[in-house]
């Protein structure tokens, strides 16, 4: 059994965590309004952000509008390549101008989105500098674009020839590497809609409050529909989760501009 003295030290060491958390609490929020009377007041912020994921890579735009200090909403467009997690690449040794291809990939796919999202500031630069620190939830719509994977394939009498992956009919040591590009963009599928959600924190450490200079980290989820087959003998994904980090630049306008 639980003696009386380890209950007693359980709650006093709750009590005592529950007071530093308070005190923190209101610290923060007494030097935030402190510090609100040393920084320009915006209104409206737009920034660009590159971001590499656990699944490939990304950019986004946002628009955004603040109408108090602590406040953002906005809107955000953005495009991703989704990589397999299978999908290695390898070259042929028994070619001489083999190039690389990733073998059993169905297709390649990015997903578009477009959505709304909030942020909260948590931080605020102190009138000397630093980092302010932000977190940010948004949503909206996804939209998956597939397009198949093309090889160049070398038949029998060693004719070379561009043909769509099959697994059935094409095996590997007929592959003389990937298609160009263009080729698979050609052959594009119809769109797989769907939906998105992204969550994640912001620290800008940019020196003028005009100007937004900031690493970004988070995590983000995409559902499309129909499901989409990336590699041979792998089950179609019913999601997508990543994490990214990203960089952003941007803008901010003041409140009377």
């Amino acid at each position: 059994m639980v003696s009386g003295e380890k209950i007693s030290g359980f709650i006093n060491k709750g009590s005592l965590l529950a007071g530093l958390l308070m005190a923190l609490v209101f610290v923060s929020r007494a030097q935030d309004v402190a510090d609100s009377t040393e920084h320009v007041v915006t209104a409206k912020e737009w920034n660009f952000n590159l971001e590499i994921n656990t699944s490939g890579a990304g950019v986004w735009f946002q628009h955004g509008w603040t109408p108090d200090y602590y406040n953002k909403h906005f809107i955000e467009v953005g495009g991703a390549y989704n990589r397999h997690p299978k999908a290695v690449r390898v070259k042929s040794s028994l070619y001489g101008g083999a190039t690389s291809f990733c073998y059993g990939k169905l297709c390649d796919l990015f997903l578009l989105r477009a959505g709304y999202g909030y942020q909260r500031t948590i931080h605020h630069k102190p009138y000397w500098g630093g980092v302010s620190i932000r977190y940010s939830l948004s949503a909206g719509m996804s939209l998956g674009l597939v397009f198949p994977t093309y090889l160049r394939v070398v038949d029998d009498y060693g004719v070379v020839s561009v043909q769509r992956y099959d697994p059935e009919e094409i095996d590997a040591s007929e592959i003389l590497g990937h298609a160009p590009f263009w080729t698979n963009l050609a052959h594009i599928s119809y769109p797989h809609p769907g939906f998105y959600g992204k969550t994640g924190f912001t620290f800008d450490f940019s020196k003028n409050d005009l100007t937004i200079h900031a690493l970004e980290i988070g995590v983000c989820f995409d559902m499309i529909f129909p499901f989409v087959q990336q590699m041979a003998f792998n089950k179609a994904k019913p999601f997508y989760l990543a994490a990214y980090l990203s960089y952003d630049v941007g803008k901010k306008k003041r409140i009377y501009e």
